[in-house]
């Protein structure tokens, strides 16, 4: 699904470093709309880069299309005294078509700049024309990363009065004001001042949740000849619905298909896993967004001859495959950046993506079609949680994709250390791991046999390492890992003792640092389960002399247990870590850092062996 709307900004780059790279002294926005199809857009930001940091901030960047048209622009470059440095032109601007989607629309106008002193101010000022297309007006964005305060910014929205316009703030102390214009028509404005500069922290919300932005949209639009309302979510689903209305069609032949793939299966869930997997070998994912196509699917029975589609056409597909043997099934919208969508303001700018709904008896899937690859029913991290829109002809109904329980979020070590009295090691790991850890090892499979060494030898602690067999396969949302692995230098030789350590995987296990001026409060958006459990067989001729203690931590954070036991010649140990996901005050980050440090303490912990 594509991003409505003209996105002309400086794009940034996010700096770790807590100094201000950049002040933006203007961003001004003004809109003129003069008919429900045709409006003008100009606009023009000042920024005062400060340092290297904030470079990315000189380049500018226009999405155009045949819809939306340059048709002004200049730019200057000043350095602290004032002085002229650098005009650009529009001659000067780039023009790049290259697109991830097969067939597009838009277009980008650049210009790339790096300054060669600092601070430098950078001014562009542009306009642009818009038809057929008014479903939303620009958007403003005064802040666009951290670092960079503002001084002032101003949005300005002139319309015809029986437009209706809708507006909805976030992360924004400020009022729209709403004034009689001339001619008939309504002036819609909104201006902040002295924005200081948000701070990156450890654990925090991502950026685009804390950036203040105000959204402006006409209640009815055309679009494209097409006609709807965003009074409200029920509004903006009947819009969806009609242009999806009849797109369900199948050939006869796919019919009989599907029923002969089916027709013997007993259960529902049965016959939704076996169309999902004819969908993942019969298409790929292809996108088409000309004009309306940016909105409406392609027809079923295209996707079906072509074997290609995007997130709304493979949906739309999946759709009509479930409805032919009698499955209901929703086309729904989300956002895979923003997990809320604001509720009493619908409009189409806040979702990018398209999946499927089924509501079975006792559960309800929600498919993936553009990656049909996995596990049918996985929700993934880009939609976990988030709000969406289920599609009907009754209209859009809100609804909250689920989160999977923290303590799903399995990895399991099984591991056992045959140790030498030279120091080396053989090592046998059997790991499993679920859920959203299973989904950060997706890659792993689709790896050549080389590069999965390299990432296993990063995932475990053993010097001068050589792996000696490995195995990775899937099974759902489950990836299972086996490696025998061999470290010639595994322990460190101190004379007569043999310094071992106790856990050789979660390697380089980090600690945030501790400041105690923390601005926001503390965030973690997944939590996990780790369970290791580790078998050290001590060699001949040796005992253990120092081991570390039990622990056991239980806070807001975390919950963690480690054991050691002793039986025999083995060293049996277990530790067994719960991190917490959720919102924490901003008070509780010194306990956070404690906590954390005290389970990185105990992973890079040695126990010692001495000579008998």
């Amino acid at each position: 699904m594509r991003k409505l709307g003209v996105l002309c900004v400086a794009l940034v780059s996010a700096s770790s470093l807590w100094a201000q790279k950049a002040v933006v002294e203007e961003w001004t926005t003004q809109v003129e709309c003069h008919t429900p199809v045709h409006a003008t857009q100009h606009f023009k930001t000042v920024t005062t880069i400060q340092n290297e940091h904030g470079a990315s901030l000189a380049l500018f960047v226009c999405s155009c299309s045949k819809n939306d048209k340059l048709t002004s622009f200049k730019g200057q470059v000043t350095d602290a005294s004032g002085r002229v440095i650098r005009k650009i032109k529009e001659s000067e601007l780039n023009k790049t078509e290259y697109s991830p989607y097969l067939a597009i629309d838009d277009y980008k106008l650049y210009f790339d700049y790096t300054p060669p002193v600092y601070p430098v101010t950078i001014t562009y000022e542009w306009t642009i024309d818009s038809r057929n297309n008014l479903i939303e007006f620009p958007g403003f964005w005064p802040q666009t990363d951290y670092d960079v305060s503002v001084k002032k910014a101003s949005y300005k929205l002139q319309a015809p009065k029986g437009m209706q316009v809708r507006y909805a703030l976030q992360n924004m102390d400020a009022k729209v004001e709403q004034t009689d214009g001339t001619n008939d028509t309504e002036i819609f404005s909104v201006q902040v001042e002295n924005l200081p500069a948000l701070k990156q922290e450890p654990y925090s919300r991502p950026l685009r949740e804390r950036l203040p932005v105000a959204r402006f949209a006409p209640t009815v639009f055309e679009y494209y000849d097409s006609y709807g309302s965003l009074a409200s979510w029920t509004d903006y689903g009947k819009w969806e619905y009609s242009l999806i209305q009849g797109r369900d069609v199948l050939s006869d032949a796919e019919r009989q298909v599907l029923h002969e793939l089916t027709d013997g299966l007993k259960t529902d869930r049965e016959k939704v896993e076996a169309i999902y997997q004819r969908l993942e070998k019969t298409t790929r994912y292809v996108a088409v967004l000309l004009g309306i196509g940016g909105q409406q699917p392609a027809p079923a029975a295209h996707v079906s001859k072509n074997g290609f589609g995007d997130c709304k056409g493979l949906s739309n597909y999946m759709r009509a495959m479930l409805k032919e043997v009698g499955i209901p099934a929703y086309y729904t919208t989300i956002s895979t950046d923003n997990p809320r969508l604001l509720r009493d303001f619908a409009s189409v700018g806040q979702m990018n993506h398209v999946i499927l709904q089924v509501p079975l008896q006792n559960d309800t899937l929600w498919l993936e079609c553009t990656n049909p690859q996995l596990p049918m029913g996985y929700v993934h991290e880009d939609i976990a949680g988030h709000d969406a829109i289920e599609i009907s002809e009754q209209g859009g109904r809100l609804v909250r994709l689920p989160v999977y329980a923290d303590s799903t979020n399995l990895m399991q070590n099984d591991i056992s250390i045959q140790l030498s009295a030279l120091g080396d090691a053989d090592i046998a790991i059997e790991q499993h791991t679920a859920n959203r850890q299973y989904e950060s090892l997706i890659p792993l499979l689709k790896m050549d046999e080389k590069d999965r060494r390299k990432v296993l030898l990063q995932m475990v602690r053993t010097p001068q390492a050589e792996i000696r067999q490995l195995h990775v396969s899937e099974d759902g949302a489950n990836i299972r890992l086996a490696a025998d692995i061999h470290s010639q230098k595994y322990a460190t030789q101190a004379g007569k003792r043999l310094m071992v350590p106790i856990c050789p995987v979660h390697r380089g296990y980090t600690v945030p640092s501790a400041t105690t001026a923390r601005v926001g409060d503390i965030f973690r958006e997944m939590g996990y389960l780790d369970v290791d459990d580790i078998e050290l067989t001590i060699p001949d001729g040796y005992e253990l002399e120092v081991r570390p203690k039990d622990m056991q931590i239980d806070n807001a954070f975390a919950t963690f247990a480690f054991t050691l036991q002793i039986e025999g010649r083995h060293i049996h140990v277990r530790n067994r870590l719960l991190m917490k996901s959720g919102t924490f005050d901003k008070a509780l980050y010194p306990e956070l850092v404690k906590v954390m440090r005290a389970i990185a303490d105990i992973y890079s912990q040695k126990v010692v062996l001495k000579k008998i």
